[in-house]
């Protein structure tokens, strides 16, 4: 006899011209699993192959936005596909690298815990809303490892000293922290509110203007090409040094993400 199927990690609705991929495995603190990855990519799939979809946006159920990779589960491999090899990006790099550059505005509602590399999933995002809950921490350096994934994505909002020193320090910063350090656009009182004002604001952007100026973007501040592949081995380097071992074995099992 067979148990019950898991339940889907990622809820899609939609709205007027909006997806909202709501991360759902509150249990697990929506931490980062190879499930999780599957479905956020496919969640900007299907944005983006609906030519009426303007805005996707990410939102949590629970008390975590996202709480960072699940290391209860096997070392992350590099993504399947023609690129697939030991120098490879890893689908978590890979999926922050499409937020930005997909031409559907991306939104993060963070009304929870961002921490470690749900940090740099929000910080992908092209705007990020954070609610009066809202907290947001990269704790890696606490267990011995490097958020070489997310850093870029952090730095790029926040400027390279302050997403080191926010590292460094495990910096627990709130809504309003996040917002003074450039890590979240707008500290939102009224979370729902505030989203759908910033819904409106967008809808008077059409996809091919906003999907022009991201693309714009990312031509005037370019990424090194070799920069995701060289930022999944620094994890992974990390990850399976056994002298970092002693330090994640602290972690209790339960918060086992990072």
């Amino acid at each position: 006899m067979t148990g019950a199927p898991a339940a889907a990690p990622v809820a899609l609705s939609r709205s007027r011209g909006v997806l909202h991929a709501l991360l759902d495995a509150p249990g697990r603190r929506n931490a980062v699993t190879p499930e999780l990855l599957d479905a956020l990519h496919a969640a900007v799939d299907t944005a983006e192959a609906d030519p009426g979809c303007r805005v996707l946006v990410l939102s949590a159920r629970g008390e975590h936005f996202c709480a960072g990779t699940d290391l209860t589960a096997p070392v992350p491999e590099p993504a399947a596909g023609p690129a697939a090899g030991p120098e490879a990006e890893l689908p978590y790099w890979t999926l922050l690298d499409r937020l930005t550059r997909t031409p559907v505005v991306t939104v993060a509602l963070v009304e929870g815990r961002a921490t470690a590399g749900g940090v740099g999933l929000a910080a992908a995002c092209d705007l990020v809303l954070a609610g009066p809950g809202a907290r947001f921490r990269l704790t890696e350096a606490l267990v011995g490892l490097v958020p070489a994934m997310a850093l870029p994505f952090v730095a790029r909002r926040t400027g390279e000293q302050r997403a080191f020193t926010a590292t460094l320090l495990a910096e627990d910063l709130d809504a309003a922290a996040a917002v003074a350090a450039g890590l979240a656009d707008l500290h939102a009182g009224e979370p729902a509110q505030a989203l759908r004002r910033t819904l409106v604001a967008l809808s008077r952007v059409d996809r091919s203007t906003a999907g022009a100026l991201k693309t714009y973007r990312s031509r005037l501040f370019p990424r090194d090409a070799r920069l995701g592949r060289d930022a999944g081995r620094v994890f992974l380097d990390r990850l399976t040094d056994p002298a970092v071992q002693p330090l994640l074995d602290r972690i209790p099992t339960p918060e086992r993400a990072v």
